[in-house]
């Protein structure tokens, strides 16, 4: 039986608002179509051309949500993910105290929340990790840096004929530019999961009270060791938390000098941010993960003697106290990208602008994305394709119209001989002509509590077969109802031109903006100088039936269309 990833309230949501949507589509009113003026009827036959294209290095810098680790697919190769951030004061020009001192109960560490849902049964809150690709009980090498590259807001040698480009891009394989500007490894505890055995752990974190001496205490304040009499001080979702050297901390941060600190401008220029690396351990198939690393932050803890006086007098005391760092400002993930050669020829093989692709093949990052071009060629040279011009006087209500992607689940596809790769929940339909959403993207208001399958209507969702291990993908369908209407029966040319359309995955559907190819993709007369970010976000890739096929599951437009029988 095929499933959806909702649950029966949210069917039930979206059904009553489809219907409340469709009332509103449907100018004629059901009184119309009851009484037998028109017959309902699918048009299956208009012409589709399909085919994917290479993105080449794409632009990864400042994304909303980045990614880290090492992913193995069996269809499309290996990705590598590292990332580097600039950091800032949480309060510029802070009063650090004198005689500054980070002792030995002292902590400088790193806590960066994982994307997580969670469950409380008998007071007891488990957590399960999204967003997690690949093996989540994989360890990685993980090395975390001082990075001594300026992350620059504006490109020095703009175009001038470009007004996108005063803004600096950072493409996916530009990495060597901070590998080439590193200061000292920062994340050296002799605990090995926060280095050279790092793993995305789903655990909740605890933080219990304890004494200046770094002693735990009970609800007496009185010294414990066993964890059931420990007072807890915090509770955080799981997340990566690291230690990070402390002299470096107390040398090149809380000794800076006020000048240095006195602004994030200043800041930023002096402590120019932190890389993440990884590198896959042997044995291990690899794990990686999303992650908003803004939220992420550093932590200083230390003493220093601060003065008061009080009727007169002076007292100074040393006392614990915090400096605040956050990972804000510019950043960028870069991916390395070991190919399956497969992949590679599949690309080429299936990227015939004429005649389609029997296959298509996405991919996010720098992967491939597909072009959709319907109603074939226009003959007599008016500018409108010949099949569209007969479409127009056909008089046919459209009452629905979809793409239907299906997936393809043979050896060749995305059920190979040896492992079965994670396909992405959803896939994304755009107008690539223009680089921005079609109309029923904007015209679709459903929201979830789940915002992955936001736009419901619109649809992109997988549909999925079978039961959990042997669940599978089957179909991707896309709703492009409102985008074909004004296609063949708007008179205003402003909102009924043909355009070529774009398919990529996605990472979040409520993200349509775009970001920049490093080489534009040539496309007819024209170039594709840009891709959804969303894709670029998302480590995974999914292989479609094409258009250049002739069995059932052949790429093909449905409209559906109401029509006068008399």
């Amino acid at each position: 039986m095929k499933k959806s990833f909702l649950k029966i309230s949210s069917l039930f949501s979206f059904f009553v608002l489809l219907v409340s949507c469709d009332k509103d589509f449907n100018s004629l009113g059901s009184d119309v179509v009851g009484e037998n003026n028109f017959d309902l009827e699918l048009y299956d036959e208009t012409s589709v051309i399909a085919y994917t294209k290479p993105t080449g290095p794409v632009q990864t810098n400042n994304l909303p949500i980045n990614s880290l680790g090492v992913y193995s697919n069996s269809v499309f190769g290996k990705t590598a993910a590292h990332f580097v951030t600039q950091v800032e004061l949480e309060t510029p020009n802070p009063t650090l105290g004198t005689n500054i001192d980070i002792k030995a109960n002292d902590s400088v560490y790193l806590y960066i929340p994982y994307f997580s849902t969670s469950e409380t049964t008998a007071g007891v809150t488990t957590y399960e990790l999204d967003s997690i690709y690949g093996d989540p009980n994989s360890t990685l090498n993980l090395k975390i840096y001082e990075s001594r590259y300026i992350l620059r807001d504006l490109n020095p040698n703009p175009d001038p004929n470009d007004n996108l480009s005063y803004n600096q891009r950072y493409f996916n394989d530009d990495k060597g530019l901070v590998e080439g500007n590193l200061g000292m490894q920062l994340n050296t505890s002799a605990n090995t999961v926060e280095n050279t055995q790092f793993k995305f752990d789903k655990s909740e974190i605890i933080i219990y009270k304890t004494d200046d001496g770094g002693n735990f205490l009970n609800s007496s304040g009185e010294i414990v060791t066993a964890i059931e009499d420990r007072v807890v001080k915090e509770r955080k979702r799981p997340g990566m938390w690291v230690n990070l050297d402390k002299d470096f901390f107390e040398t090149q941060i809380l000794n800076a000098g006020s000048g240095k600190l006195f602004n994030n401008t200043a800041f930023k220029e002096y402590f120019r941010g932190l890389y993440f690396q990884v590198e896959e351990n042997s044995g291990q198939e690899g794990v990686m993960s999303a992650l908003d690393f803004s939220q992420g932050k550093i932590t200083v803890q230390y003493h220093s003697d601060v003065t008061t006086t009080s009727n007169g007098v002076s007292v100074t005391t040393s006392a614990k106290r915090e400096l605040v760092l956050n990972l804000r400002g510019n950043t960028v993930n870069f991916f390395d990208y070991s190919d399956d050669s497969a992949y590679q020829t599949a690309i080429v093989d299936n990227s015939n602008t004429t005649t389609g692709a029997e296959r298509l093949f996405l991919r996010g990052g720098q992967g491939s994305v597909a072009f959709i071009d319907l109603f074939g060629p226009d003959n007599d040279s008016d500018g409108i394709p010949d099949q569209l011009e007969e479409l127009r006087d056909n008089n046919w209500i459209i009452n629905e119209a979809n793409l239907v992607f299906h997936i393809d689940d043979t050896e060749n596809g995305m059920q190979p001989v040896v492992g079965k790769p994670k396909e992405p929940s959803r896939i994304y339909l755009y107008d690539a002509t223009n680089n921005r959403p079609i109309v029923d993207y904007t015209f679709d208001p459903t929201t979830f509590v789940n915002p992955k399958f936001n736009k419901f209507i619109f649809g992109g969702i997988i549909e999925l077969t079978g039961e959990g291990e042997n669940k599978k993908g089957v179909s991707y369908k896309v709703r492009i109802t409102e985008y074909i209407n004004r296609i063949i029966n708007s008179d205003d040319e402003s909102i009924n031109k043909n355009v070529r359309l774009g398919l990529t995955v996605t990472e979040n559907i409520g993200i349509p903006q775009n970001t920049a190819l490093r080489t534009p993709i040539p496309l007819g007369s024209g170039q594709v100088k840009f891709v959804p970010v969303a894709s670029v976000m998302n480590p995974l890739g999914t292989v479609l039936y094409g258009s250049n096929r002739t069995d059932s599951k052949k790429l093909k437009l449905q409209i559906f269309y109401s029509r006068p029988n008399n």
